[in-house]
Formats: structure tokens, C-alpha cells, sequence
């Protein structure tokens, strides 16, 4: 009896091992479809206390669905306005820095060509050295650039109105849930399924809620320091502190380092370039380092190290929305595979 449980375990991980790619290349494939549908389960996740409070008000399941679809809306709108308004800033702004940028790397070019000519070195070897054609006008345009990604805007609502679909179906069936699964499943099925769903949403909802919190916070000190330091595109700067630090590890050095970038640009190297250097860089080890971890503690379950490779498997497949929803993607995961098996593999290993 104990081998058979054995060779039925060694089974099912081998079908696992097969089954993976195959799971791995639809969602790579579908993943205009499983991207909304995850955003939408955060959503509903993220509305779940005020749809609680509502319901137990006993407000219409209509009326939730429509206050939450207003609220949406509204957040929607003002950030649609906001990045409208950084847009005209960037594209009025950009051709001048452009110049700055491509003059920038012609002398760093013309100064490694005179390093390597020193050292005996055939700059042929670099091909950094060609950088300066590559972002000249005739091939590279930053004002282009930031044109396109505006007209993308139609793709974002796209996304936005298969997510609000989702959303619809999943409040609409919400209260059929525990109902199903009280006659499909036994009782103890049942508990431990929706203890499991319960852990998953507070998860989610926790790392949310302070993720946001951490990014508003440090991205208004940002803007202020812009301010304070006469930094160019403060507004634009504000959004991408705040989405760039949604990304585990390396967001806040990216956040940190574009408007260090672009004051360099203004100014070149000057004292004020390092005192808003340490700054925004205090800032961000701060909020990300040390305020951060206390706040969300050890609730998300996951160790360092699988926080690394899911930003970049998650990156992978799905690019730059796959590095923001890693971490609550993998924590998920991690609590539908402990409900499968408790003591499977996988979830021992990525596990805090």
C-alpha cells in the first residue's frame, strides 16, 4: 500500500514536469486573455471589503456592481488626464534633451575610440561605439516614441473592458461559491478550500494595499525633491517612481536613476547632482528597504531568491505587466499548490 502511494506520487510529479511547458506556452500564447482575467481577480480582491460591507448593508448585488464599476471608472479618468498631461510635457520637452542625450554619447563613444586606439584595441570590438548612429534622428526619435506608446491607448482600453467583463461575472457568481462547494465537496474539502482562498485574498489585498501606499508616498517625496532641485518632467518622473516600484528589486534602482538621469542632462555634474542622488536614493532604501518589509513582514511566504527568478520568469512571459504582478502571482500559486498537496516539492522550496 505504501509503494503504490509512492508510484502514485512519482506520477503525478512526472506529469507535473511534462504538463509545465505545455502550461507555460498558453499563457504565453492567451496572454491577452490571462492578463485581464489576473487584474480582474485582483480587482475583486482589492473591492472584497467594501463589496462585504455593501452586501451585509444589504445593498442590490447591481448597485455593488455599479459602484464598483464607477469607482473604476473615476480612477481610470484621472489617471488617463494625469498621463495625458505628462505626454504634452514629455513631447514639447524631449527634442532638446534628445540633442543632449545623442551629444552625450558621441563624446562617450569618441572617448572610448581614444581609449582603445591607447590600449592597442580595435574599437570595431565594441559595438557600444555605434551608439551614436543608433540613436541619431534618421533612426531613433524619443518624441516618435512617446507618440506611439500614446496611441497605444486603444489597446489599454481594451484591456480595461475585458477586465471590468471579468469582474462583472466574478461578483455576479461570488455568492455561489460557497454553495458549490458545500454539495460538491465534503466538509473538510470545503473548509480547507476556502480557508485557502480566504489566506490568497488577504495576501493579495495586504501586498496591495501597502505596495501602494509605499510607491504614493515615495513618489510624492520624489516630485517634491524635482521640485525643490528644478528637475524637468516631475510629472512624468511621479508616475514611473510610482508604477516602477510595484517591481521587486531592480524598480526602485530604475525609478531612482531616470530623474538623476535627466538632471545630469540639465545641469551636468554639479554638487546638486550628488546631494539629489544621495537623496532620492535615502529615499527609496528607506520606503523599500526597511519601512517596507515591516509593513507586509513575512505574509507574502516567499524567499528572496524566488522572488528573483519569478520577476524574471513572470518578465518573460508576459514583459513589463508580468514584472508587476509577480510577486502576489507567485504567492498565489503557491497557496493553490499547497492546497493540492501540503507537502508537495515546489511549495517547500519557494517557500520563507
Amino acid at each position: 500500500m505504501i509503494e503504490t502511494s509512492k508510484e502514485l506520487r512519482w506520477i503525478r510529479i512526472l506529469l507535473t514536469i511534462i504538463a509545465l511547458p505545455i502550461v507555460v506556452l498558453i499563457l504565453k500564447t492567451l496572454k491577452a486573455i490571462f492578463i485581464p482575467l489576473i487584474f480582474a481577480i485582483f480587482l475583486t480582491f482589492v473591492f472584497a471589503p467594501l463589496t462585504s460591507y455593501l452586501k451585509k448593508k444589504h445593498v442590490p448585488l447591481w448597485l455593488i456592481i455599479l459602484i464598483t464599476l464607477i469607482i473604476i471608472a473615476g480612477v481610470f479618468s484621472i489617471v488617463v488626464m494625469i498621463l495625458y498631461a505628462a505626454s504634452n510635457s514629455l513631447i514639447s520637452g524631449l527634442p532638446k534633451y534628445q540633442e543632449r542625450f545623442q551629444n552625450l554619447v558621441v563624446d562617450g563613444a569618441a572617448m572610448l575610440e581614444g581609449l582603445s586606439a591607447r590600449m592597442d584595441v580595435a574599437s570595431k570590438s565594441f559595438p557600444l561605439l555605434d551608439l551614436n548612429t543608433l540613436l541619431s534622428g534618421s533612426t531613433f526619435s524619443l518624441t516618435n516614441a512617446i507618440k506611439n506608446t500614446m496611441n497605444s491607448l486603444m489597446a489599454v482600453m481594451w484591456n480595461l473592458f475585458l477586465i471590468l467583463i471579468f469582474m462583472i461575472f466574478m461578483l455576479l457568481e461570488a455568492d455561489k461559491f460557497e454553495p458549490r462547494l458545500t454539495k460538491d465537496m465534503s466538509p473538510e474539502s470545503r473548509d480547507k478550500t476556502t480557508g485557502s482562498f480566504k489566506t490568497m485574498q488577504k495576501q493579495i489585498q495586504n501586498y496591495l494595499t501597502v505596495k501602494t501606499l509605499i510607491s504614493f508616498v515615495t513618489s510624492l517625496i520624489g516630485m517634491g525633491l524635482m521640485l525643490i532641485y528644478g528637475v524637468d518632467f516631475v510629472l512624468v518622473c511621479g508616475i514611473l517612481l510610482f508604477c516602477l516600484n510595484y517591481i521587486p528589486n531592480i524598480g526602485s534602482v530604475l525609478a531612482s536613476g531616470i530623474p538623476i538621469l535627466i538632471l545630469f542632462l540639465q545641469y551636468g555634474l554639479c554638487y546638486q547632482l550628488a546631494l539629489f542622488s544621495i537623496l532620492i536614493v535615502a529615499t527609496q532604501m528607506f520606503f523599500g528597504n526597511i519601512l517596507e518589509p515591516r509593513l507586509q513582514g513575512n505574509r507574502l511566504n516567499l524567499t528572496p531568491i524566488i522572488v528573483l527568478i519569478s520577476l524574471i520568469f513572470w518578465g518573460w512571459l508576459w514583459g513589463f505587466v508580468g514584472l508587476l504582478i509577480c510577486v502576489p502571482l507567485t504567492s498565489a500559486i503557491n497557496i493553490i499548490l499547497k492546497q493540492v498537496d501540503q507537502d508537495n516539492m515546489f511549495s517547500a522550496l519557494i517557500s520563507s
